[in-house]
């Protein structure tokens, strides 16, 4: 392996690329433009879910680390890699916290729309990683039902609290959110894992999210189910991405720029595990330090649910993602303006951090201890 400085390739909408300067040379370009010839003097590949890496984009070039800043690999021809000696690095888990905010914000905001509570509801997550765990626990702190759904997990003879749940059966639920990896084929294969099949056992009155990945649900099967079969949406991933189908947009209660898990601590967070493993590569130290939890106050007391959905929204509002891909569809170039979303993100913090200076009720201390907002 070369010792530094290196020669580094990255994604010019990777954060904190700032924090690999001190390993060598960095040259920033556009995610999606990144061609082998750029590669051909390059030892470090750093990249996003946007470039896809394998033998074509790779051969004969000297890179032989690549890392990418985030949880998912379906962009990478992990085969490959190893077969070719090339090390590999992610960040699994590293905004896992975001998008799992993202999700309690979606369902808190889809129960008071219909003037529920928590009373009752249950929940379904289907794949128990680093998100769909994390999901899970928030809504157990409020005391609501969890089924979980991870074959892969059960199979290796992991334990999860309430037991394992087939997927028929954890898409009864009030709620089912995806957080799966997307395999392409084989026994445990997740393209369409929601297919016309399954999504016809759903009713109107249940809640589907999915920030995973796009085609973990058949997109047209969602189009061709009769209103009145069709379950809530919130997507955050489409199929196709960077192109959305704006009929497909037309029927969801919420959808966002594949944005979920983009706040600034999970980003940052994806790019220092990234460095770390770099460094570890070439054998540099010191390791840069980790990203900090961004301290804020709130002064609102937390009493009741709604008082709950008011303190995610005041660090983050998902509507405002939803009215931003839903002006972008209007534009000539719809997909050009999605990346332009995803590029030119504002900045949003996690709730971690924050002090809330008003009275808190004791049911909801459970949940915002792990949210890390304290009293």
């Amino acid at each position: 392996m070369p010792v530094a400085p290196l020669r580094i390739i990255a994604d010019e909408n990777m954060p904190g690329l700032s924090m690999f300067e001190g390993l060598g040379q960095v040259v920033r370009l556009p995610g999606r433009a990144i061609c082998r010839q750029q590669l051909l003097e390059a030892d470090v590949l750093l990249v996003r879910s946007v470039t896809k890496v394998d033998k074509t984009l790779l051969e004969g070039t000297p890179v032989g680390f690549v890392g990418s800043a985030t949880i998912g690999t379906d962009h990478i021809d992990l085969p490959w890699l190893e077969q070719s000696a090339i090390h590999f690095a992610h960040a699994p888990g590293c905004n896992a916290q975001a998008v799992a905010e993202y999700a309690l914000q979606a369902v808190l905001g889809w129960l008071l729309a219909r003037g529920r509570g928590l009373t009752g509801l249950t929940l379904g997550v289907v794949g128990c990683g680093n998100v769909g765990s994390r999901v899970a626990s928030f809504f157990r702190a409020v005391g609501v039902t969890v089924l979980c759904c991870d074959p892969p997990r059960q199979r290796c003879g992991e334990a999860v609290e309430g037991g394992w749940h087939a997927l028929e059966e954890v898409l009864t639920c009030d709620v089912v959110s995806l957080h799966v990896p997307l395999i392409p084929a084989g026994p445990d294969s997740t393209f369409h894992l929601l297919g016309m099949r399954q999504l016809s056992t759903m009713r109107a009155e249940q809640l589907l999210l999915n920030t995973c990945r796009g085609a973990v649900i058949d997109n047209q099967a969602l189009l061709a189910l009769p209103p009145e079969m069709r379950p809530q949406l919130v997507l955050d991933v489409w199929e196709g991405e960077p192109q959305v189908s704006a009929e497909l947009f037309s029927i969801v209660r919420c959808g966002t720029p594949h944005i979920a898990g983009y706040s600034i601590e999970g980003k940052w967070r994806g790019s220092w595990m990234v460095c770390q493993a770099l460094a570890r590569w070439c054998g540099y130290q010191p390791v840069p330090s980790a990203p900090r939890a961004q301290p804020s106050s709130y002064s609102a007391a937390i009493t009741t649910l709604s008082d709950v959905l008011d303190l995610l929204v005041s660090r983050y509002r998902m509507q405002d993602d939803h009215d931003a891909l839903q002006a972008s569809l209007s534009e000539a170039q719809s997909a050009l303006a999605f990346d332009r979303l995803r590029k030119n993100y504002p900045d949003r913090h996690e709730l971690e951090g924050t002090r809330v200076s008003g009275a808190i009720a004791p049911q909801w201390q459970p949940l915002l201890s792990l949210l890390g907002v304290s009293g």
